[in-house]
């Protein structure tokens, strides 16, 4: 099992919390089934999920074609929205160095830091 981040867009977000699509296959194939999924948007965590399925195409009802899917389970949501802004520099420094800007792998212990913080409601969370 693996855990990773899924950087979109809140619209994204608001329109399905079943599924999160790539563009790339290569990318949404780092993900298997039983992974965690830490699903957030420009530093903020909407919430957790486990990955059901890989599927293709089923769900269309975003703003711009996402062919690659993963199907999600819900394990927490984030009622307001969790603030990780440390999330998102890294995601921005992978981006940078030639890496993917909507896909990073976390570490457990930065997965069970966000999902206890998801789980207290807490506002923000702060890596040390």
């Amino acid at each position: 099992m693996a855990f990773w981040a899924v950087n979109h867009s809140w619209d994204s977000f608001r329109a399905t919390k079943e599924y999160c699509g790539f563009v790339s296959e290569t990318e949404r194939n780092k993900i298997s089934t039983d992974d965690k999924i830490v699903y957030l948007g420009q530093g903020i965590v909407f919430g957790i999920f486990e990955a059901v399925e890989l599927v293709e195409n089923e769900f269309k009802g975003w703003k711009k074609p996402y062919h690659f899917q993963v199907k999600l389970k819900p394990i927490v949501l984030s009622e307001k929205g969790l603030v990780a802004k440390q999330l998102e520099s890294k995601i921005l420094l992978q981006k940078s160095e030639s890496g993917s800007p909507n896909l990073l792998e976390l570490n457990e212990t930065e997965y069970n830091a966000i999902k206890k913080a998801v789980e207290e409601k807490q506002k923000e969370l702060v890596f040390e």
